[in-house]
């Protein structure tokens, strides 16, 4: 039996996460869709149910999101992030991307951008394969 896919959306602003949930849920029904609202939240999560894919803000209450970024692909490397943040700032992609995210899209560039990219980010398949230079 395959296993149910697994997604953590990890944003400290309720309706922005209410939002994100809504509508990847709307592209994968079948999905379990975890929510957190802060970092040691997100790490709790990761260690117990091992999602496929974390969408990560970077700005939250109690942990930097590019930090724990890092961190959840340290301990789950067949876990994809998608950096999910208003800041657009070149040097939070860069940092971002160092830190081992799939991909960083900008708030104002979710609905065009989100669906595509969480694809990619899970065609790679559980073994994932190394990270692509950020464009």
């Amino acid at each position: 039996m395959e296993r149910r896919l697994a997604m953590l959306i990890v944003e400290d602003q309720d309706v922005m996460r209410r939002m994100l949930v809504e509508y990847v849920q709307s592209a994968y029904p079948d999905a379990a869709i975890m929510e957190a609202a802060d970092g040691a939240r997100a790490l709790e999560l990761c260690r117990s149910s091992r999602p496929r894919l974390v969408l990560m803000d970077v700005a939250l209450p109690d942990a930097n999101g590019i930090e724990l970024t890092a961190q959840i692909r340290e301990m789950l490397p067949e876990t994809e992030v998608i950096i999910v943040s208003q800041h657009a700032v070149a040097a939070y992609v860069e940092r971002a991307h160092a830190a081992g995210a799939f991909a960083y899209i900008t708030k104002d560039k979710v609905y065009r951008e989100l669906l595509p990219t969480v694809s990619r980010a899970l065609d790679r398949g559980p073994s994932g394969g190394g990270h692509g230079d950020p464009q």
